[in-house]
């Protein structure tokens, strides 16, 4: 019999807390508007003009947003390597780099500071560990059923990240691009 690993479980638990009415979620504060599961639409990185996509073509996230206040966020490539081994605890040093470099997830606590438009997110765990136990700010814009982050301190160095976010709809399994 197969069981749910405990960040399957996690992020199960977290998106059945984000479930909201559609109509409470784009009314109200701005912290109202956030709460759900939200799917990425895109991710872009601005380097002195230069931008790039971090996770590649198709990258594939997700952000849920509780109305009591926890976040989880996962962002993969598209073109992660499965390990050969189909044992996460003995992949080779190459499989381990690609899929550290192709991946981030963190988790947590957040506060939205309304006159700002800033989610302040308080990090219990990171898979960028320099990340975990710190404090991660972005700028919001919702507009409709999309949302974007802007991040000016972005784990791969000096620049800036807009993520683009779907919301996710109720009854369904992904948001649609």
């Amino acid at each position: 019999m197969k069981t749910m690993s405990g960040t399957a479980f996690a992020l199960a638990a977290l998106a059945a807390f984000a479930a909201q009415s559609a109509s409470d979620q784009k009314k109200g504060s701005l912290k109202q508007q956030l709460v759900g599961a939200w799917t990425m639409l895109s991710n872009t990185f601005d380097q002195d003009g230069k931008k790039s996509e971090p996770f590649g073509p198709g990258a594939k996230g997700s952000v849920i947003l509780t109305s009591n206040g926890r976040v989880a966020v996962v962002i993969t490539r598209a073109d992660l390597p499965k390990v050969a081994s189909n044992n996460r605890t003995t992949a080779t040093p190459e499989e381990s780099q690609a899929i550290v470099s192709g991946s981030i997830a963190y988790f947590g606590t957040y506060t939205v500071n309304e006159p700002e438009k800033t989610l302040v997110m308080q990090l219990e765990g990171s898979t960028f560990p320099n990340w975990t136990g710190g404090e991660q700010k972005r700028m919001i814009e919702i507009s409709g059923d999309e949302m974007k982050f802007t991040n000016k301190a972005p784990s791969m160095g000096a620049g800036t990240v807009t993520v683009t976010w779907k919301r996710v709809k109720e009854g369904t399994k992904t948001a649609s691009r």
